[in-house]
């Protein structure tokens, strides 16, 4: 059989390579063509165009890549048409993929949607393209199979990825060891993205966070967990901050609370329990588009699944340097206050299923086209 398999960001990459390699289990000799990155050319995908293609964030730097992205279109469905996949994976990235979808299906190739476009916060209007184009979405939240099956649209809950995907956690005495750091002292996790332009936007604010917490307490200290080498890059020589490579769930689980950008590494936080302060900050346009689109309360996913405010947010014209330094410290000084919003967190991993969801959606794609009868080995 052979699939392609797109999306454009980090955590999409590796929640693709954790499918990919549940359907290679089920049939070792498929086939895989797509955009990603490392994890999916780990795991033998045939890589069409690297992910930073479709790294995008913001509406004003889609504009400014429109004529790449509509080149990178063109060429995809080219290749389609040509190699006849039985299917095609779509991986988050909707401002992308949603316009793929339909180039799929005039092909007859069966579009598969796993982790779906953010619908309940908007873009509500994309319910009835998904309706047309999309065959089977795979989602992540139990309410969003509800929502996305009122539409007519074949909906499987799968769980969140992230349950599955954590890396092994290594103790936190062995990682302050390993990374020179006293486990005695309070730690702080600096969680900044994974995207370029948003470690850019994002990575300063928690820069000059650091330096007013060291100012009044120069005990604590601060990591910076990453799978982006050009983090080292941005950093000022006097940061006095460890970076720590692909060990984010044990730096997360090591840290006595966190800053992190808004995203998926939030949910991380609320897995392993560390009480976090979310900070996010795009360009003011795209700032001022989405405010007028979006009516969500909050900007958290922790906050959005709790269905109501369980850690603080500190979103673009609200973020003041001094407010977040006092959160984080009260985390810190405070244990009855940490405590409870720990407490919180572990509701919030209640809240996203059970082990398997990268097996469970393997399964669902494969019994779908084996009832279609696509594939030679389905």
């Amino acid at each position: 059989m052979k699939f392609f398999v797109i999306t454009g960001e980090a955590s999409g990459d590796m929640h693709a390579s954790f499918v990919i390699r549940e359907i290679k289990k089920r049939i070792p000799d498929s086939i895989f063509y797509g955009i990603g990155g490392r994890n999916m050319r780990r795991e033998g995908v045939h890589i069409l165009f690297p992910i930073e293609h479709l790294s995008i964030i913001g509406f004003w730097e889609v504009v400014r890549k429109i004529g790449s992205a509509k080149r990178i279109l063109r060429s995809l469905v080219n290749q389609m048409r040509s190699l006849k996949p039985d299917a095609l994976l779509l991986i988050d990235s909707p401002g992308f993929n949603l316009r793929l979808a339909p180039f799929a299906k005039d092909l007859g190739i069966t579009v598969f949607y796993y982790i779906t476009p953010q619908v309940w916060a908007w873009g509500a209007w994309r319910l009835r393209g998904m309706y047309k184009h999309i065959d089977h979405a795979l989602v992540i939240f139990p309410f969003e199979e509800k929502l996305l099956s009122s539409y007519g649209i074949d909906t499987t809950f799968v769980g969140h990825p992230l349950v599955d995907e954590m890396g092994a956690i290594v103790e936190k005495s062995e990682f302050c060891r390993m990374h020179q750091l006293d486990a005695g002292r309070p730690i702080v996790a600096l969680l900044p993205g994974s995207r370029e332009g948003e470690i850019k936007r994002i990575l300063p604010i928690m820069l000059d966070v650091s330096r007013e917490i060291r100012s009044n307490e120069p005990e604590v200290q601060f990591i910076l967990p990453t799978i982006s080498s050009a983090i080292e890059k941005l950093l000022p020589h006097d940061a006095s901050i460890v970076v720590v490579y692909d060990e984010t769930s044990s730096g997360i689980n090591a840290a006595d609370a966190a800053i992190a950008a808004s995203g998926t590494v939030t949910l991380e936080t609320a897995l392993l329990g560390t009480p976090s302060v979310v900070v996010y900050r795009v360009s003011v346009l795209t700032y001022l588009i989405v405010k007028a689109l979006i009516k969500l309360p909050y900007i958290g996913l922790v906050n959005i699944v709790r269905r109501k405010r369980i850690i603080p947010e500190y979103v673009q014209f609200s973020i003041h340097v001094p407010h977040i330094a006092r959160e984080i410290m009260r985390f810190i000084k405070d244990p009855d206050y940490a405590a409870g919003v720990t407490k919180e967190l572990r509701r919030v991993r209640g809240m996203l299923g059970e082990r398997g969801a990268s097996a469970r959606a393997a399964e669902v794609i494969l019994d779908t086209l084996h009832r279609i009868g696509a594939g030679g080995n389905a």
